[in-house]
């Protein structure tokens, strides 16, 4: 099998970009206007406007079945973003649940990752959220880069479970602990498919409801690897605690330990 080719072009107008993504955002949460982000805050701009370049390239197709939302790829055409325009179980502002724009821009998130990185066209390998090598999906090189990579991710998440027990506004906020150990169970147990994605989701949600600290700054740094992995290429990097910067607004992808090459790979299960 080939190599994929990119779909999309990181130059194309953004700012009719950002305009199909309002529509479209408020078409699939059933009507609901949301905020608009900070242009202060880099990386939420960067999530909108990642989510933004890939929504004239995806079929919406409403369906009344009880899921805010779903990315469904298709091999043979563009892919669906289903969605429930009646899906009415949104949290309300400030407690912990996946608001309507984190679910907007999570599902996005599967299509850029599906249309940027470079791996064999492979149904298991659909919107895998890191490069692999060669143009053979069984290939043992293959699934070697792919466990590894799969296992940093799983350990860079780790590293957000630690910083929620060290969070002050998490911790004293109820339910925020619980959502955020879910969330990092969620990415472990599909870290292919899922470090951007839910990186992107709770970096806005966190941001909503007023949680900037320890967790949105171990959140940032995972997203902002992956950003800058996309153009480089090479495998997922070990990003270790990161340490609190003067501004939570700050990128945090600038920690020693973030800049590393990862530990050394588990045993492939």
């Amino acid at each position: 099998m080939g190599q994929k080719d990119k779909k999309h072009d990181n130059g194309e107008s953004i700012k009719m970009s950002r305009l199909a993504y309002k529509q479209r955002q408020r078409e699939v949460s059933g009507g609901r206007s949301s905020s608009s982000p900070s242009s202060s805050d880099s990386e939420t701009a960067r999530i909108r406007d990642t989510a933004a370049q890939n929504v004239g390239g995806v079929r919406f197709q409403a369906q009344q079945d009880g899921q805010s939302a779903q990315w469904v790829p298709n091999a043979s055409g563009p892919n669906t973003v289903t969605y429930d325009p009646t899906y009415s179980y949104y949290p309300q502002s400030g407690t912990p649940g996946y608001t309507a724009r984190a679910t907007f821009d999570h599902e996005m998130h599967h299509e850029d990752a599906n249309n940027v990185y470079q791996h064999p066209v492979d149904r298991d390998l659909y919107a895998a959220n890191f490069h692999l090598p060669g143009n053979d999906a069984n290939a043992p090189a293959l699934g070697q880069s792919y466990g590894q990579q799969s296992d940093t991710i799983s350990a860079n998440w780790d590293e957000v479970r630690s910083a929620s027990a060290r969070d002050t506004g998490i911790q004293s906020s109820p339910g925020w602990p619980q959502y955020v150990e879910q969330r990092v169970q969620y990415v472990q147990a599909t870290p292919h498919q899922h470090n951007e994605s839910v990186a992107a989701e709770m970096i806005g949600t966190l941001n909503s409801a007023g949680l900037q600290g320890p967790v949105t700054n171990q959140l940032r740094a995972i997203y902002n690897e992956a950003f800058d992995r996309r153009v480089s290429g090479g495998d997922v990097q070990r990003i270790g605690p990161v340490q609190s910067a003067a501004s939570t607004r700050t990128s945090a992808y600038t920690n020693t330990e973030a800049k590393g090459k990862g530990r050394a790979p588990a045993p492939a299960k």
